[in-house]
C-alpha cells in the first residue's frame, strides 16, 4: 500500500486524480496488488494508518514547517513508524548565491514564499546526526541533486538529500529492539480523501506450468538457429544445462526439468534435448496454416484448357 500525506486540503483535492491508474496500468497489469490512499493530515502526527510502513519519502517538505512541527517529525517517523528507509530532501542554501546572480531571492530571503528556513549543508548534516544519535538503529548518507555550474562546485547541489537506512536492512544488528509504540488517544488525525486499487494479474498457474511454457519457447528458439542442427541425428539439439541456466531465475531445477521433459515425451540423449523437424513443424502448425492461407490469397490458381494444335 502507498499513502500520500499532506496537510493542505485544497491542494490535495486539486491533484487527487494523479494517483489513479493510467491506461498503461490496465494494458500491462501489475503482478501484485497496489492500494493507494491520499490522507489529509500532518506528518508529525502518529496514527494506526502509518504502522507497518516500509519507506518514507519526504521531498522538499521539512522547510515548509515551523520548529514545533519539525521537532515532532523524527519522533513520528523514526520513533513510531520505524520504517526500513527514509528519504529527506531540502534546499541547499549554499547554492542560493547562484540564484542571486540571475534573480534576487524572495522578500523572506528564501526560494519560496512558504519556506520557514533553508539550511546550509552543515546545518542539514547536523540535523541528520541528531536523528541518528537519538535513534541509533539508523545510519544515513548525504547526497545531492542538481549539479552546480562548472567552477563553482564548492556551493554543492541545488537540493540536498539524506538517505536513512535501518541497520538490519544492511545486515547489521539493531542497537534497540523494534517495539510498537502506543497509539495516541482519540480519533485518527488523518482523513482519507481518496483511495484506489490498481489492476493486477494473478497468475494461478503452478510453477511447473509456468516453466513448461518457457521450455517450449526456448526449444522453439533453438530451432531458429541452424547452428543447433545435428545432421547425424536429423534434429536440433539444446543442452539441458543451458536450458536450466535460462530458466533458473523462475525457480526451475534439474529435477523439475527432467520431470517435465519426461512427461511431454521429449527425446533426451547425452544431456541434450533433441527436437526433430517434424516435431518443430507440429509446434508451429498454426503459423504454417496461416502462412499457407496467406500464400493462397496472393497466388491465384489459374486453370486453363489445353489448346489443341492437331488440326
Amino acid at each position: 500500500m502507498e499513502q500520500a500525506v499532506d496537510i493542505d486540503h485544497e491542494l490535495l483535492r486539486t491533484y487527487l486524480s494523479r494517483i489513479n491508474p493510467l491506461c498503461s496500468d490496465y494494458l500491462r497489469q501489475r503482478q501484485s496488488p497496489l492500494h493507494v490512499e491520499v490522507l489529509q493530515g500532518s506528518v508529525a502526527d502518529s496514527a494506526v494508518e502509518l504502522r507497518n510502513t516500509d519507506a518514507v519519502i519526504a521531498l522538499e517538505l521539512i522547510e515548509h514547517v515551523y520548529d514545533d512541527v519539525l521537532s515532532k517529525i523524527p519522533i513520528n517517523i523514526f520513533g513510531f513508524m520505524q520504517p526500513k528507509i527514509v528519504i529527506f530532501s531540502t534546499p541547499n542554501s549554499d547554492f542560493n548565491i547562484i540564484f542571486t546572480r540571475l534573480k534576487s531571492l524572495l522578500s523572506n530571503g528564501f526560494r519560496h514564499h512558504d519556506h520557514k528556513f533553508e539550511w546550509t549543508r552543515e546545518e542539514f548534516k547536523n540535523w541528520c546526526l541528531g536523528i541518528t544519535e537519538k535513534y541509533p538503529n539508523y545510519m544515513f548518507s548525504v547526497l545531492g541533486v542538481g549539479e552546480p555550474p562548472a567552477g563553482l562546485e564548492s556551493v554543492g547541489h541545488v537540493s540536498q538529500i539524506a538517505l536513512f537506512v535501518r541497520k538490519d536492512m544492511l545486515g547489521m544488528p539493531l542497537m534497540e529492539p523494534l517495539t510498537l509504540k502506543p497509539l495516541p488517544v482519540g480519533e485518527s488525525p488523518y482523513k482519507i480523501l481518496h483511495a484506489v486499487d490498481f489492476p493486477f494479474y494473478k497468475d494461478t498457474r503452478s510453477l511447473e506450468e509456468k516453466i513448461w511454457v518457457e521450455v517450449q519457447s526456448e526449444l522453439h528458439s533453438c530451432t531458429l538457429n541452424e547452428a543447433n542442427y545435428d545432421d547425424e541425428k536429423c534434429a536440433y539439439k539444446m543442452s539441458i544445462a543451458l536450458l536450466l541456466k535460462r530458466l533458473e531465475h523462475m525457480g526451475a531445477t534439474r529435477n523439475i526439468l527432467d520431470q517435465l521433459l519426461a512427461e511431454h515425451k521429449k527425446q533426451i540423449e547425452n544431456d541434450f534435448v533433441l527436437i526433430e523437424e517434424e516435431e518443430n513443424d507440429s509446434n508451429n502448425s498454426e503459423s504454417n496454416i496461416f502462412a499457407e492461407e496467406e500464400d493462397n490469397s496472393i497466388k491465384p490458381v489459374c486453370e486453363t484448357e489445353e489448346e489443341n494444335w492437331d488440326t
